[in-house]
């Protein structure tokens, strides 16, 4: 499955959550697609090189871009189980672009432990476009792609009728450089990756946003931001990135 679409990011304030998800709440129906009550944990791998080429193509604003993540939502208390998936996000000339193979819990967790095997034995039962994604990861990982951090966060999701908006909030943001087996709702993340009690409300679009949307982001003052989960989480925890960014700032003090 490839999804594409326009996203906007918003970091928030606990007032502000509050606010936004009431309002939010009496324009769009609770997302249903992960769970009963939209409320869901999410854990997730990503994946980039040694020398973290993914974020530096992020920070020197590529127009095309790729990165893998392999991703599981829910919990094993909720009433629908946990599903896994991996994902290859492509960043093309500002559209996000999401293609996506679904796997079982089982598949997903050995997959995140290195093995590459559970991929080449689910060729022969996907369709074409999960054989697109395997090929498209596999071949990503032949050039040096490795995991790289695990994220972890709880999300509120709100969906339009037909499913052409659909509005999130992120909270509890944190992070781990390890890479142990992913556990549904593992709760084993110490690292903080915004300040606890911030949120990220991101609105994801399919054709043009609601006109009542986009005035209420005027009349509140709410201010579109970039923000990456994942490379705000490497800026503060990844020590290979800190060992570049801290060489980084010796050259530029040296040049001074």
């Amino acid at each position: 499955m490839s999804i594409s679409r326009t996203e906007y990011k918003f970091l928030i304030n606990a007032k502000q959550y509050h606010q936004w998800k009431d309002e939010i709440s009496q324009r769009l129906a609770v997302d249903q697609n992960p769970g009963n009550s939209g409320d869901y944990p999410i854990l997730s791998q990503y994946y980039d090189t040694a020398e973290r080429d993914c974020y530096w193509e992020k920070q020197r604003r590529f127009q095309s871009r790729r990165k893998i993540r392999l991703r599981i939502y829910g919990s094993e208390t909720a009433k629908i189980p946990p599903a896994g998936f991996l994902e290859v996000k492509h960043k093309l000339q500002g559209v996000g672009v999401k293609r996506r193979l679904p796997m079982s819990i089982g598949a997903a967790q050995e997959f995140g432990l290195g093995n590459d095997d559970v991929l080449r034995g689910m060729y022969s039962e996907v369709g074409r476009a999960g054989r697109i994604v395997i090929d498209e990861v596999l071949g990503m990982l032949a050039a040096g792609h490795q995991p790289s951090m695990q994220i972890r966060y709880d999300r509120n999701a709100f969906s339009s009728p037909d499913g052409k908006l659909r509005i999130t909030f992120d909270n509890l943001l944190r992070c781990r450089p390890e890479f142990p087996k992913l556990l549904p709702d593992d709760q084993n993340f110490s690292r903080f990756i915004i300040p606890e009690g911030e949120s990220i409300m991101e609105i994801k679009s399919i054709g043009a946003v609601p006109y009542w949307l986009r005035q209420r982001a005027g009349e509140t003052g709410l201010s579109r931001r970039s923000f990456s989960k994942y490379c705000t989480s490497l800026e503060k925890h990844d020590p290979v990135l800190v060992a570049q960014l801290g060489k980084a700032r010796l050259r530029q003090g040296a040049a001074m």
